[in-house]
């Protein structure tokens, strides 16, 4: 999968030692083993400190004493670490950066990879030569019903992307563009991403730990992969996408179910997350956010003043200046929302009934239901522009309903 011109890369051959961490939960054999396999069979020993897993509180036969039959193959380079409870993959990732004590570099992998042949060096040369770099390799795509690997769809002429997002904070891939590519030599050096997918990343341990790690507050999964590179970027550090590093990532067919929250957690976890993230670095940017996701504006996401006050003695750059600089691109595939003037329900005067899209999308007939509380198709989101547009319907079925309008 390297492209032709990886090869005649040349690497210090005095490069940082990496301890490899690996956090799962019900993983299946083939795939966690092919993790750990390929890591030791690819990786020079000499830069392999450790492989340091973390078990979040798996319940599945083949992960409890098979397991730990298994790894004393390898006398001790492979250490495995079991959470009491469940964690969740934030959390333990951050547990893991504890756990892994040799290595100068954390590299973390999902574990249902495949690393690729020369997939060390490449990721681990520009930390090397500058602590304050994460480097993250390229994806490619491992199918899940015959294990090939693929680039990933996407991208520009050579396949590479930069990380982004929408501004309702779902991920997204969007080609490399000139500006990037003007920054560079030769086509294959790291590029600069504004954000990464999160499951895959190296980064220097000690740097890492200044950076606090991952927001305690973040529960289970989502939104801990912009977390770090927002601090990142605003903190001093670079977010690198390394093309002649590889590595394979099985997909889901199905895509990705998820496993229930543990009940300590609560509803709505990932949502959580997002407010946190947002109030924490995006400043006056996190209107959009909220212009989005209006659901989220009661959401109760905890205290966050640690993470303030990391950030201003720090003395953290602001979030206009990192999509200024950074992530300019990003407005261009996915421009910024109108504020929202209200938003919240239109209820009937004196009555338990509420205006409802349905799900019926702009220009489709609104409905009247019984006001359910919980946002979704009864919540309103109207900016300046589209306030009448959507008032002249829903006047119009109270009218019918013979409902007054407050």
């Amino acid at each position: 999968m390297l492209y032709c011109v990886c090869k005649y890369w040349h690497y210090d051959e005095n490069l940082l030692t990496s301890s490899v961490i690996i956090v799962f939960h019900n993983e299946g054999w083939s795939t966690l083993m092919r993790t750990v396999h390929s890591v030791i069979k690819r990786t020079p020993r000499k830069y392999l400190a450790e492989i340091v897993m973390i078990d979040d509180f798996s319940n599945k036969v083949h992960l409890k004493e098979r397991l730990e039959e298994y790894i004393k193959q390898w006398n001790g380079l492979v250490k495995l670490f079991r959470n009491e409870k469940r964690e969740g993959l934030i959390q333990a990732r951050s547990i893991g950066a504890r756990k892994a004590t040799l290595g100068q570099v954390l590299i973390y992998l999902d574990a249902h990879c495949e690393v690729e042949v020369n997939w060390y060096a490449p990721l681990v040369a520009p930390i090397s030569k500058d602590r304050t770099v994460c480097t993250v390799p390229l994806i490619d795509a491992i199918n899940g019903k015959i294990f090939t690997i693929e680039p990933q769809a996407g991208g520009d002429e050579d396949g590479f992307a930069r990380g982004a997002w929408d501004w309702s904070m779902l991920w997204k891939r969007i080609p490399l563009n000139s500006r990037e590519k003007q920054k560079r030599l030769t086509r294959t050096e790291p590029y600069r991403s504004p954000a990464m997918a999160g499951g895959l990343f190296a980064i220097e341990r000690e740097f890492f730990f200044e950076l606090g790690l991952y927001d305690p507050g973040l529960q289970i999964w989502g939104g801990e992969n912009f977390e770090i590179s927002y601090k990142i970027w605003q903190c001093g550090g670079q977010l690198l996408f390394v093309p002649c590093s590889r590595v394979g990532h099985i997909y889901r067919l199905q895509g990705w179910q998820g496993n229930p929250p543990p009940a300590h957690v609560g509803s709505s976890p990932t949502l959580k997350n997002y407010v946190r993230v947002v109030e924490v670095w995006w400043d006056e940017y996190k209107d959009y956010f909220y212009a989005s996701r209006p659901e989220t504006l009661t959401l109760a996401y905890g205290d966050i003043s640690s993470l303030k006050k990391f950030r201003e003695e720090h003395r953290c750059k602001s979030f206009k200046w990192f999509m200024e600089e950074i992530a300019y691109d990003i407005p261009l595939h996915y421009p910024l929302p109108p504020k929202n003037v209200e938003w919240g329900e239109i209820r009937g005067f004196e009555t338990s009934y509420c205006i409802d899209s349905m799900g019926h999308t702009n220009g489709g007939n609104v409905e009247i239901g019984p006001c359910h509380r919980m946002g979704g198709n009864q919540v309103k989101e109207n900016d300046l522009a589209a306030v009448l547009y959507f008032l002249q319907f829903a006047l119009q079925a109270f009218y019918f309903s013979s409902l007054p309008l407050i």
